[in-house]
C-alpha cells in the first residue's frame, strides 16, 4: 500500500516579515528619544557634582562647609605652631651660639690674662736672672780686675827689684804721618823669669823727654827681649804736607761737587807715599780733612785728590 503525504504550503518571506518590520518603527524612536534625555540628565548630575566638589560652597551654615573650614583652619594653626616652634628652636640656637661666644670670649681673655700673666713673670724672673747675672759678672770682672792689679803690682814690685831697664834705644824709619818707630833692648831680666812679655810692656822708655810703654814687645828668649814703639811727637822730619793747592771746578754741570788736588810735599825717605797722603791732614775751604780721599802717584810725584760738596755746582 502506497502512502502518499501532502507537501507543506509554501513559505512566502515578504508576506510574514512585513507586518512585523513595520510594527517596530515606532517602538525604536521612541526608545532613542528616552536616552537621549536620560545621557543629558546624567551629564547635568555629572556637572554639577563636579561643580559641588571643585567650588567647594561658601555656605556657613552648611555642615560640610563648616567640617572643611575647620579641617582648613587645623592644618594652618598646625602649620603655625610648627613655625611657631620653628621660631622658638632658631631663637634658642641663636641663644646657645651667644652663650658659645659669650664663653669663648671669656675663655680667651682669661687665656690672654693668663698668657699676659705668664709672660710677666718670665720678664721678672728674665730680669731677676740678669740682674743675678749681672752681679755675678760684675763679682767677676772685679775679682779679675783685682787678680790682674795684684799680679801687676806683683810684676812691677819683682820689676823694680831686679832693675829692669831699656838699652839700645834705636830709631827707625817713618811710618806714617809725623810718627817714628823705635825698639830697645830689656836688660836685667833673669833666666828663669817667665813673664818677660809682661814685664816688657809694663817698662816704659824715655824718648824726647817723654815716657812711652811699648806698643808691642818680641821675647827671643832671656836676655833678647825687644819692644817696639810709635812715637808721634817731636818727629818733624816725618810731618809730610801738601802745597800747589789745586780748584779744578766742578765735576760737571749740576753735580753739586767740586774736584780739589794737593801736592805732597817732604815724605820721609823709604816711607810709603800711600799712607803718608792718607794719613797728612788738609785744610781747605773752610772745611779739615784727616788725609786724601784718593792718592795717586805720577811722574814720581804724589797727589791727592778730594771730591767736596758744593752749592755753586748743582
Amino acid at each position: 500500500m502506497s502512502h502518499h503525504s501532502s507537501s507543506p504550503p509554501p513559505y512566502t518571506s515578504s508576506s510574514e516579515a512585513e507586518p512585523l518590520i513595520g510594527s517596530r518603527k515606532p517602538f525604536r524612536r521612541h526608545q532613542s528619544f528616552s536616552v537621549y534625555v536620560a545621557l543629558i540628565a546624567i551629564s547635568i548630575l555629572a556637572i554639577t557634582l563636579v561643580i559641588s566638589f571643585v567650588i567647594p560652597s561658601n555656605d556657613y551654615l552648611d555642615p560640610d562647609v563648616r567640617d572643611r573650614i575647620r579641617r582648613e583652619w587645623n592644618i594652618e594653626l598646625r602649620q603655625h605652631q610648627k613655625e611657631v616652634i620653628e621660631r622658638i628652636n632658631t631663637r634658642h640656637r641663636w641663644d646657645l651660639e651667644d652663650e658659645n661666644r659669650i664663653r669663648l670670649r671669656e675663655e680667651w681673655r682669661a687665656e690672654r690674662e693668663e698668657n699676659e700673666r705668664d709672660a710677666e713673670e718670665r720678664r721678672r724672673r728674665e730680669e731677676q736672672e740678669r740682674i743675678v747675672l749681672r752681679e755675678k759678672w760684675g763679682k767677676e770682672v772685679e775679682e779679675h780686675e783685682r787678680e790682674a792689679e795684684e799680679r801687676r803690682r806683683h810684676e812691677e814690685e819683682e820689676r823694680l827689684r831686679l832693675n829692669m831697664f831699656w838699652t839700645d834705644v834705636t830709631s827707625h824709619a817713618c811710618t806714617t804721618y809725623a810718627t817714628r818707630e823705635y825698639t830697645a833692648r830689656l836688660v836685667n831680666v833673669p833666666s828663669y823669669y817667665n813673664r818677660r812679655v809682661e814685664a816688657c810692656m809694663a817698662t816704659p822708655v824715655m824718648i824726647h823727654g817723654a815716657e812711652y810703654t811699648p806698643k808691642w814687645c818680641e821675647d827671643h828668649g832671656p836676655g833678647n827681649v825687644i819692644g817696639h814703639w810709635e812715637v808721634d811727637q817731636h818727629e818733624p822730619d816725618c810731618a809730610s804736607f801738601w802745597i800747589w793747592y789745586k780748584d779744578f771746578g766742578c765735576i760737571s754741570p749740576g753735580s753739586g761737587q767740586r774736584r780739589i788736588e794737593h801736592y805732597l810735599e817732604n815724605i820721609p825717605s823709604g816711607g810709603d807715599w800711600k799712607e803718608f797722603c792718607a794719613t797728612t791732614p788738609a785744610s781747605f775751604r773752610g772745611m779739615h780733612f784727616t788725609g786724601a780721599e784718593f792718592c795717586f802717584n805720577r811722574n814720581h810725584a804724589t797727589w791727592g785728590h778730594w771730591v767736596v760738596d758744593d752749592e755753586s755746582c748743582e
